[in-house]
């Protein structure tokens, strides 16, 4: 591991003991990603790719085991008491989340307790076990990258392009929609070529955004000036420092892919800008596989 990698990995433990202190107060993302030293855009993807958890499934998954801690060591609070002082804003919503983790509700949880098993290092109940032995939050960063699929991941930098794209704001598949409507208006203007390159920009991160308000650009890199109409729009992407990761993956690797970019640039000495990140497609051979490259804007650090 070397510096630059022990400084993305100290800027999420950073956040994860800002969480554990601040348990009780409202943990945007923003909060978190300034926290980080990171732009809110990337931060969310960087910490899944270390942690193999979201930002708000963390927080929840912290909020709920140490109201769960609570409830056994003090006796003498009630569970709205507990829930307000693990930062749920109502006991409704507490109670709903805690039933739907521990499979009984936070009473049930309390009177079915038993004192804990010092042998094995775990919490006993009556009608089970709940792990409370420390877990390990960041990763195994070797193990990871031993499992990482072949690919080719380099700074490099990259042209600024000028595309026109039709906008999709939806759950990602569906964008194939959108390049189809983008065919079909570019190829009678003579602007959609066997050796066109298709462009995915990115407007949200799928792990942060609601699916259905998730908004990307399926786009087409253009070689002159075009003026768009209609649902179609023109869209340039600046040039500079990007990391890219070249892979040849199937439709269900995306995220593997992104992970290994992330986990690559946590070595790198750079970090990402809030530029939007983008993929751009070559062609495929065979055809139910993509040739892509995965490009994020970086920085030095």
């Amino acid at each position: 591991m070397n510096k630059h990698q022990k400084e993305y990995i100290h800027r999420i433990n950073r956040v994860l003991d800002y969480i554990e202190s601040h348990i009780d107060q409202e943990l945007s993302l923003e909060t978190l990603a300034e926290i980080a030293n990171f732009s809110p855009f990337h931060f969310h993807r960087i910490f899944s790719a270390f942690t193999g958890e979201t930002i708000n499934g963390f927080v929840r998954r912290i909020r709920l085991e140490k109201a769960g801690s609570m409830l056994i060591t003090y006796e003498e609070k009630t569970v709205s008491e507990i829930a307000y002082a693990c930062g749920f804003q109502s006991a409704s919503v507490f109670c709903r989340s805690f039933k739907s983790r521990f499979k009984m509700s936070a009473q049930e949880f309390r009177e079915s307790w038993e004192p804990i098993n010092s042998k094995n290092g775990q919490s006993d109940r009556k009608n089970g076990k709940i792990l409370t032995e420390n877990q390990t939050y960041v990763c195994d960063v070797e193990l990871l990258k031993m499992s990482q699929m072949k690919s080719k991941i380099e700074i490099k930098e990259m042209p600024a392009m000028d595309l026109i794209y039709c906008r999709h704001v939806g759950e990602y598949h569906l964008i194939a929609n959108a390049y189809e409507k983008l065919r079909k208006w570019a190829e009678p203007r003579g602007l959609f070529k066997p050796d066109t390159k298709a462009v995915t920009v990115y407007h949200d991160d799928p792990k942060v955004t609601e699916q259905d308000n998730i908004r990307q650009s399926a786009s087409i890199l253009l070689d002159h000036p075009v003026k768009a109409e209609g649902e179609f729009g023109n869209l340039s992407v600046p040039g500079g420092k990007y990391v890219v990761g070249s892979f040849t993956i199937s439709a269900t690797e995306f995220k593997e892919a992104w992970d290994a970019v992330c986990i690559w640039l946590s070595e790198s000495g750079y970090e990402p800008t809030d530029a939007c990140p983008y993929e751009l497609y070559h062609e495929s051979e065979p055809p139910e596989k993509f040739v892509v490259d995965i490009c994020i804007p970086v920085k030095p650090m």
